[in-house]
Order: C-alpha cells, then sequence, then structure tokens
C-alpha cells in the first residue's frame, strides 16, 4: 500500500486497503446514508471513499498494473492552493439544516474552514460550494480538524502557526495551539458519559439528532459484545422506523454487535431503500463468503435493480469474491448500457473482472460478449493482448469476428492497440 483509504477491525485485527490512490488524505468522514467522503491534499480536492475504488493518484502507479481506468474526484473546480486538513460532515444536530450532511475541511495556506454540499451523480456523488464557513484574517490561524461535540457544537484544533507546512520544521513554533467552539444559539454545554448508560439506553442513542452519541453509543456496544435484548430492540428500528437512515444505524448497529444473519439481511435486498439494499450487499460480503441464495439475489439484483447506488455496491462486492462467484454478477452489471457513462460503474466492474479476464479465456469472451460498456470492451482487449500471448491474441481475433457491433469492435481493436503499442516483437497469431 502507498496511497489509499484503509480499516481496521479491533476484534479481528484485520488491516485492509479500503480504496486505493488519492494522495495525502488527511480525513474521512460518512454521511446520514454511510457514504464516505474524504479531502485529498496537493492534487484536487474532494472524493467519495468507494470500497474497492482506484483513484488518480498524486503519483506512482496503481498497484495493479491493469488498472487502466482510475476514478475520479468529484468537484469539478479548485480552491487558490492545494493544502487541505481534516473531514467532518456535520450530523451534530445543533447548526441549521442548510448545513447537516455537509462536508467541512480546512484549508491551510487560505485560513478558511471550507463547505461543500453533495448532490446526486449517477452511481455517487458531486461535490459543490456550499460558501465558506470561515475565514480567519489572523494569518497565522492552521485550523486543521473540526469535529463536532455531545451537544452539538463544533470544535476546531488550530496549530496556529506562522508557517503552514511540515517542511519548514525548523521554524515551528510548538508553544501555540488553540482550540475553538462553535455554536448556534442557546446551548448548554453537556457532560456525557455514555460507558455508563445501560445497553437499551444505547440502543435509544440510534435514534438521536446528533450522530455523535450514535456513534459512541455503536461503538460501545460492539465492544460489550453480543446482547439478545440489544438484538432484539435493533430488529425493531429497522423492522419499524419509517426514517430510512434510522434503519440504516440499526443494521450497523446490528452489525458490529453480531446480530446479523442471512434471516436479517435477505429481506433488507428487496428493502424499498437503495442504501438499504445497498448496504445489505456490503455487510452480506464482509467476509467474501455469502451464502449461495444471497449469490443468487445478488445476480438477479445485478440484473433488474433500478438503482445505480445498489450496481455500485454490487461492483465493489463482486470484487471481495471468489473469482467462481463473481461472474453471474459481473456479467449481469456489463449489460447496462446506461452506465456506460457512470463517474465509478465502468472502473469497478472493470476491476473485479480483470483477474477473470486474465485467468480464463472462456469467462473473457463471456464477459466481452455480454458487456454493453465501452470502457469494458476496450480493457478486454487491451487485457487479452496485453502479454502478446498468443493464445489470448487467437481469442480476440475469433471473437471480433462475432461481434457484430462495429463500435465494440473498435473498442476492442482500440484496447488491442494500447496494449501493443511499442511492442516490436509480438507475432501475430495464426
Amino acid at each position: 500500500m502507498n496511497a489509499g483509504i484503509w480499516r481496521y477491525h479491533p476484534k479481528k485485527q484485520i488491516f485492509e486497503l479500503y480504496a486505493e490512490g488519492g494522495s495525502n488524505q488527511w480525513g474521512v468522514d460518512f454521511d446520514d446514508h454511510g457514504q464516505a467522503y474524504f479531502a485529498a491534499c496537493v492534487i484536487d480536492h474532494m472524493w467519495q471513499g468507494i470500497q474497492g475504488a482506484r483513484y488518480t493518484r498524486q503519483a506512482g502507479a496503481p498497484l495493479n498494473p491493469f488498472t487502466y481506468d482510475q476514478i475520479t474526484n468529484i468537484a469539478d473546480f479548485n480552491y487558490e492552493k492545494r493544502a487541505y486538513c481534516g473531514a467532518m460532515i456535520y450530523l451534530g444536530g445543533q447548526w441549521p439544516e442548510k448545513y447537516r450532511n455537509t462536508f467541512f475541511f480546512g484549508d491551510i495556506h487560505m485560513n478558511t474552514l471550507r463547505n461543500e454540499r453533495f448532490v446526486r451523480n449517477g452511481s455517487g456523488s458531486k461535490s459543490e460550494k456550499n460558501g465558506d464557513f470561515l475565514v480567519s484574517k489572523d494569518a497565522w490561524y492552521r485550523g486543521l480538524s473540526p469535529q463536532y461535540g455531545p451537544d452539538g457544537s463544533v470544535f476546531i484544533s488550530d496549530w496556529y502557526d506562522r508557517v503552514p507546512c511540515h517542511q519548514q520544521k525548523e521554524f515551528t513554533d510548538r508553544s501555540n495551539g488553540r482550540i475553538y467552539r462553535i455554536s448556534y444559539g442557546k446551548t448548554k454545554p453537556a457532560r456525557v458519559d455514555l460507558q455508563e448508560a445501560a445497553s437499551a439506553e444505547l440502543v435509544a442513542c440510534q435514534l438521536s439528532p446528533n450522530d455523535w452519541s450514535v456513534r459512541h453509543a455503536r461503538r460501545i456496544l460492539a465492544e460489550r459484545g453480543p446482547d439478545k435484548d440489544v438484538h432484539v430492540a435493533l430488529k425493531a428500528i429497522l423492522s419499524n422506523h419509517p426514517d430510512e437512515t434510522r434503519k440504516l444505524r440499526a443494521l450497523w448497529a446490528l452489525h458490529v454487535t453480531d446480530g446479523i444473519d442471512e434471516n436479517v439481511l435477505l429481506p433488507q435486498l428487496s428493502s424499498k431503500s437503495e442504501f438499504l439494499r445497498a448496504w445489505a450487499i456490503q455487510l452480506a460480503c464482509e467476509d467474501g463468503n455469502p451464502s449461495g441464495a444471497t449469490l443468487a439475489e445478488f445476480a438477479e439484483m445485478a440484473k433488474d435493480d433500478p438503482s445505480p447506488i445498489v450496481r455500485r455496491y454490487l461492483a465493489s462486492a463482486a470484487g471481495r469474491l471468489s473469482q467462481a462467484n463473481r461472474m453471474g454478477i459481473l456479467k449481469a452489471l456489463a449489460a447496462h448500457e446506461e452506465d456506460a457513462k457512470d463517474p465509478n460503474l465502468p472502473q469497478l466492474i472493470w476491476y473485479a473482472a480483470e483477474p477473470l479476464v486474465a485467468n480464463d479465456y472462456s469467462a473473457a469472451k463471456e464477459l466481452l460478449h455480454a458487456s454493453r460498456i465501452s470502457m469494458l470492451s476496450r480493457n478486454i482487449g487491451r487485457r487479452l493482448a496485453e502479454d502478446g500471448d498468443a493464445a489470448g491474441m487467437a481469442t480476440l481475433i475469433r471473437e471480433l469476428e462475432k461481434i457484430a457491433s462495429h463500435e465494440k469492435a473498435a473498442d476492442v481493436v482500440a484496447g488491442m492497440n494500447l496494449a501493443l503499442k511499442g511492442k516490436k516483437n509480438t507475432q501475430p497469431p495464426a
């Protein structure tokens, strides 16, 4: 790993590269639907944290040389300089609604706390300016990390230094530092010790308007371990609460307290909420070994589910499955011509498909004929020609004759050209 977003399971002691690439990710946070976002330093600033993604990098090559197409940032604008730090999606419940679910991050050189909002863009999001929240006239202000607390107020750590960058360490003044508290309206400091709360109270916290309480209560429930009464109460929220964000919280809390099994997840795959369907997919694949019934449902969803977000989660999940179990999902996803210009789906499908294409010519042919996505068709042609292998090239030539679409055939040939560019000794197939 040389750039990316990682996660660590504190009980199972498993370290995992969640998504690859980017630059200095100095902060990641989640919105009310569990969508992750992060700000990067030096390169374009705003990114959506997607499981299995491979992002445009500041430097160096992807870990897999056959990545080909990387996922790009979600903002179509830049600020004056590129030095950002911290990440907060405000879910504190105290500030005005215009700030809820919006992203705050520090612009170190410009002495500013930036604020952006997310709007739907196919299977993901696009970031738009929501107005600079804080602009300091003090040239030494270096706000690094905004975090909301138990009363919904936001605390900002201010490095407070004459120099903005750590490379200038000989000028760094370590005697300075400030913490600011920003509140809205009349507030009272909240003294909270959730460790003292009964488990039933921690379950009730999952309905709080302040996600500070939600997250810490969920963590403590996880630390306490499985509890039958807790599971019953959480399942009641999952089944009966009208708000999908509260249902999601119950699902996540069930997951971390070992309260999820197929009887819980399978009904969620047919939920009216696209986010509940999506998260049921991800949680079913956490160990990479869902049941046959779940895999069959995935294949049907890959074919028929109307939500590009659900299809994105299926593509991410496919990359976590054994190669034998991912084929049906990938063929169905590849047939969605409407996803050809999506900002995430063509790449994610390819990342999961590449090992199949490389190792199984039969699977490569099936995917090629199923594909209605230009990038995928091109990459299959490129991968089969990449090694200059006579068998791979012969497979491509034979399959080209069977492709009725001139556009798809042109995509395959374009991929072959990319693979063979600069190679002078490749033998043509018979």
